[in-house]
């Protein structure tokens, strides 16, 4: 495990293989980057794989939950990161959240990126969950409580689950990643740090039509959370991106993109 450390935090993240071509890997929400070395069974000989553990998973740590993430500092990051691992050109993978983060490091170095393998992004119809530090700050006493009182909320969710007004999925999502209380302050401390951040999604699709950067978009057929349906106004603007719709839910996503690039072409080269 290696660790970039800088006035912001430390990110931490694995490093796999020794070729040149260089794909950094960003994992979803709840998870660190254990959850996406499935992808190192399409690494080849001349590829190099970095597993990135976000901010508040796995070993990355944020300074302050004051300071929400910005583009700038972000860039800033990756800039060290390129340095210290003498990148120059990449490409990206990412899965929910780390999708998110994949879209945002195009937007931010176009030119440097050579592909990107996108599974069931967050970002291009923003949920509830990346999106609550842009509300105004008198909301903030209200997601607290949620988060470390959450007896009503549970109740809430299971009330409407069982009357039909929330799908079982998400029901179970909420129930599985807030069950903690050490999880429930991660979902908070991810909120207040990261749901500021507005992607530019038209700018993100102009650069990809103009640089005719591959695109593989990845999701799942019984996917709640992020559905093809939603992701469709994004990707019917980019021409050459290729999406596949897979027989999974979205926790199977991961596992089941890797099982397709094994037996199909790995990269979108």
């Amino acid at each position: 495990m290696r660790v970039l450390d800088s006035q912001f935090g430390s990110l931490a993240y694995k490093s796999l293989g020794d070729g040149k071509e260089v794909f950094i890997i960003f994992h979803g929400f709840g998870q660190d980057q254990r959850d996406l070395l499935p992808f190192s069974k399409i690494l080849k000989p001349e590829q190099r794989f970095l597993f990135i553990d976000i901010f508040f998973h796995g070993k990355s740590q944020w300074k302050s939950h004051e300071n929400p993430l910005t583009k700038s500092v972000w860039a800033e990051i990756l800039k060290s990161l390129f340095k210290r691992e003498e990148i120059s050109k990449f490409h990206l993978i990412g899965y929910s959240m780390g999708g998110k983060l994949s879209l945002l490091t195009y937007e931010l170095f176009p030119e440097n990126v050579q592909s990107m393998i996108l599974l069931a992004p967050d970002g291009i119809k923003t949920g509830l969950f990346y999106s609550i530090s842009s509300y105004p700050a008198y909301f903030h006493s209200l997601f607290k409580q949620i988060v470390f009182k959450p007896c009503r909320f549970f109740s809430v969710v299971n009330g409407l689950s069982q009357i039909g007004l929330m799908e079982s999925s998400i029901s179970k999502f909420v129930q599985t990643q807030m069950k903690h209380r050490s999880q429930r302050a991660q979902v908070y401390l991810t909120w207040k740090v990261f749901g500021g951040i507005q992607l530019r999604l038209g700018e993100i699709i102009r650069n990809s039509r103009k640089l005719k950067t591959p695109i593989l978009l990845f999701t799942g057929k019984y996917d709640k959370m992020v559905t093809a349906k939603n992701l469709e106004r994004f990707s019917s603007k980019i021409p050459h991106l290729k999406s596949h719709n897979l027989p999974v839910g979205h926790g199977g996503l991961i596992q089941a993109t890797v099982e397709f690039l094994t037996k199909n072409k790995p990269t979108p080269n």
